[in-house]
């Protein structure tokens, strides 16, 4: 681990698996969760911009991918890590037929949307549980204020990831999924949004 925290943790004392924590989840309205290490972390709302970049990305998604070939989902889907659940900013899995499901195990694309309180784990924690996952091609960790993203992809010759990600900034800039084949535009996800 690298030292960052995953604080503000919830005063939950017991341990809990899986199974018992989406139990736990399903009881709760609102607020947003994690399982880490049998323990419950609660993390605080976002902010308008982390809305906004979270929205950009699932509709650039949204508009390139087929609808009967892929589900896309923002915030509330989760993806299981061995032993531990975390709810990305945006997720892309190949169409699943269980439409109960509350996560998978199989995610094709992550993205976490950095607000100043996550920037530490997104880039170095959550880097290193998601890149560990076999059917990940891509892992995009970006600004929430201005057309910057780090990327990690899957080569697809080794299909290992390079150990540190590349950064794309400028709203001139795309990024190029080639697991996926589409290309994003910066231009497009951070309409509105930092400097041109």
């Amino acid at each position: 681990m690298t030292g960052f925290s995953e604080e503000p943790r919830a005063t939950y004392s017991a341990h809990m698996d899986k199974a018992a924590f989406f139990a736990w989840l399903r009881a709760r309205e609102g607020g947003r969760y994690e399982l880490k290490n049998g323990e419950i972390i609660v993390h605080p709302g976002v902010s308008r911009n982390h809305h906004r970049v979270t929205g950009g990305f699932a509709h650039a998604l949204r508009t390139r991918l087929q609808f009967e070939k892929w589900d896309i989902a923002i915030g509330e889907f989760a993806v299981e890590i061995r032993d531990d659940i975390r709810y990305p900013d945006v997720l892309v899995e190949r169409r699943a037929e269980d439409g109960g499901a509350y996560s998978t195990a199989d995610p094709v694309l992550l993205v976490e949307v950095v607000s100043p309180s996550s920037a530490g784990r997104d880039l170095s924690v959550k880097a290193t549980e998601y890149l560990g996952l076999p059917s990940l091609e891509a892992y995009i960790v970006a600004s929430q204020d201005e057309p910057i993203v780090w990327i990690w992809q899957r080569d697809a010759v080794t299909r290992a990831f390079a150990a540190e990600p590349v950064e794309i900034a400028g709203r001139d800039r795309t990024i190029t999924l080639d697991a996926l084949g589409i290309v994003l535009p910066l231009a497009e996800i951070y309409r509105g949004l930092g400097a041109a």
